[in-house]
């Protein structure tokens, strides 16, 4: 079985695969690095003995290597080796550069794919998925786990390019140098695989605890946050400090039982090396079988190997943290798109109807719809009325394929909606629901988001049928002002008349209104209705409401109790009739059906 970190690096290099050439490219500055490095390894015996001689020795190797210097006069030859240095001095430079610079737009490419990803997985899952995680854990996800494999993807894929290249250079000129020395010094590698391999799994396990745990503080911050005027009223402020000690001290726990894995790394690597430099210099000075320029040599490489190795401890733990943070990201990136798969057919606009067959779907154990058979025709506008938990929008969400039906078929016309495509489906619709659902964005922005291309003369027709042209014209910017998140700055009633401008803009085929001035107070409630009669004349919608004196002029108006059609007709037929919609019109209205 391969290891963690083995896994979590061949991952990194699996998300980087777009982007191969500006790795192919820092590997190439990479090169420089640890030839450089080797180069002053090489170079550290000579240099000795030029200074201990005075100039009068040292430069052998160099005349191995280019037998032309030997030629030069003594006076220019004292120079080869101040400017071989400066030499490797500069090519390092360069590849150190080269490298950072690559090897950051490779991690920032990484980094920008995943958030994509991550985030166009999201927009794809349906309310049940969503529900089924804390926001603020999704958000730590997003954040804090992609800032994880940010910093493996910029250091840990090009330390181990670097630093290994650099160790294999470096053992190969301790090699050249005394391949004796080497093997007594190399004696130590294997004495150190079981307790790092040990270490890591240990660091791996407590780092996985540790993302896992500050997700779900993570998710309580963000439900705190959204229910703070609630935590305030009940005086509960003390509870929920309590509750987020206890998931602290959980992630405490994980956090320092991986610093003492993290810490053991790095501590096995210094006595080891100790080890291997002491029992190298004993060696050579008992034998006195290696001249003493080759001998600094080989400890010059012997301590230069050590940075490169300990800089790979220290990068790997990176790459851990990364396989922790992969694994969350991947648990979201491969959750199945329930209400996205299947269907290739294009839904033309609608003609004549929506049609459901019995359709049925369940919340886990809780039966929502059971058998329900309805037509929704062009042009009329369907009232959905019912207690709450009736099915009313567990229906709208099946129109929208938010959500599948266990059982039953849905069809837009003559086309099952199982064969077609998600987005063509969710074409036929505008949907307004109680919250004004706004962004953090201009007026027209807001307006615009389901048809950024309409004209600015179609932008203002909508904002003029939605009852929203004139408020708007008195903001200080008009259309341009910022209205802040979820449209902070504007009323209830404003912002859905915003919200009714957007699905006027739209020009979808079918308007869904699902409890759409419920949250409002009684002006707000007053200008949106008005608003509402002039969109609803002449268009097809579906209004779901609990306040039936909103739905009374409907062409049609559905009844629906635990999960079935229980009554449908026209106001009046349904007032005669003495039924359940009677029942809910004088609970609504405090009087008898008349």
């Amino acid at each position: 079985m391969a290891s963690p970190l083995f896994n979590a690096m061949k991952r990194l290099l699996q998300l980087g695969r777009p982007h191969h050439r500006l790795l192919v490219i820092s590997f190439g500055c990479m090169a420089l690095v640890a030839l450089s490095t080797g180069g002053y390894a090489f170079l550290m015996g000579p240099a000795l003995r030029f200074l201990l001689t005075g100039g009068e020795a040292g430069l052998e190797r160099f005349f191995g290597l280019a037998p032309s210097l030997r030629t030069l006069p003594r006076d220019q030859a004292l120079f080869v080796l101040p400017v071989a240095v400066l030499i490797i001095g500069a090519i390092k430079g360069v590849g150190y550069l080269g490298q950072f610079y690559f090897v950051g737009l490779f991690g920032q490419h990484v980094v920008v794919d995943l958030r994509r990803r991550i985030f166009e997985k999201l927009l794809r899952l349906s309310p049940l998925q969503r529900s089924a995680q804390l926001s603020g854990d999704l958000l730590s996800r997003f954040t804090s786990d992609v800032a994880a494999v940010e910093q493996a993807a910029t250091y840990t894929v090009a330390s181990w390019l670097r630093d290994s290249l650099q160790i294999v250079i470096l053992v190969g000129v301790a090699v050249t140098l005394s391949w004796k020395l080497s093997l007594l010094a190399l004696a130590v590698v294997p004495v150190a695989v079981l307790p790092a391999a040990r270490l890591t799994a240990a660091l791996m396990r407590r780092t996985r605890e540790g993302q896992a745990a500050l997700g779900t503080i993570a998710g309580q911050v963000q439900e705190g946050l959204g229910a703070l005027r609630t935590i305030q009223a009940f005086n509960a402020e003390a509870v929920e400090a309590q509750r987020f000690a206890r998931r602290t001290a959980v992630v405490e726990r994980a956090l320092t039982r991986a610093a003492w894995a993290r810490a053991g790394v790095p501590g096995l690597m210094e006595i080891l090396a100790s080890c291997a430099i002491g029992g190298s210099l004993a060696w050579a000075l008992s034998t006195r079988s290696v001249e003493p320029d080759v001998l600094v040599s080989f400890l010059g490489a012997l301590i230069l190997v050590y940075q490169p190795a300990k800089d790979l401890g220290r990068v790997s733990q990176f790459a851990l943290n990364a396989a922790a943070a992969l694994e969350r990201i991947e648990a979201v990136l491969t959750l199945p798109e329930l209400a996205h798969g299947g269907g290739t057919t294009v839904v033309p606009p609608l003609r004549t109807s929506i049609a459901l067959h019995d359709v049925a779907f369940s919340w886990g154990e809780r039966v929502a719809l059971d058998g329900v058979t309805l037509t929704f025709p062009m042009g009329r506008v369907t009232a959905l009325v019912g207690e709450s938990g009736s099915g009313k929008s567990t229906l709208a969400s099946l129109l929208l394929r938010f959500e599948v039906p266990s059982r039953g078929t849905i069809r837009f016309d003559d086309v099952d909606a199982l064969q077609a495509t998600v987005a063509s489906v969710r074409g036929q619709f505008a949907l307004v629901t109680q919250e004004a659902l706004l962004f953090s964005a201009s007026v027209r922005d807001n307006v615009m988001l389901g048809r950024p291309e309409a004209s600015g003369e179609e932008l203002e027709a909508a904002c003029r049928v939605a009852a929203a042209w004139d408020f708007l014209q008195a903001l200080p910017q008009g259309l341009d002002t910022l209205i802040g998140e979820r449209g902070v700055t504007l009323s209830g009633g404003q912002k859905q008349r915003l919200c009714l401008a957007r699905a006027v803009l739209s020009q979808a085929p079918v308007l869904i209104l699902d409890e759409a001035t419920s949250n409002l107070d009684p002006q707000s409630e007053r200008e949106v209705q008005a608003a509402l009669e002039k969109v609803l004349v002449g268009r097809t919608a579906i209004v779901i409401a609990h306040r039936l004196q909103s739905i009374r002029h409907a062409d049609q108006i559905v009844v629906l109790a635990k999960g079935r059609v229980v009554e449908q007709g026209t106001h009046a037929e349904l007032l005669a009739r003495q039924g359940r919609y009677a029942e809910l019109w004088a609970h609504s209205t405090g009087r008898a059906a008349q």
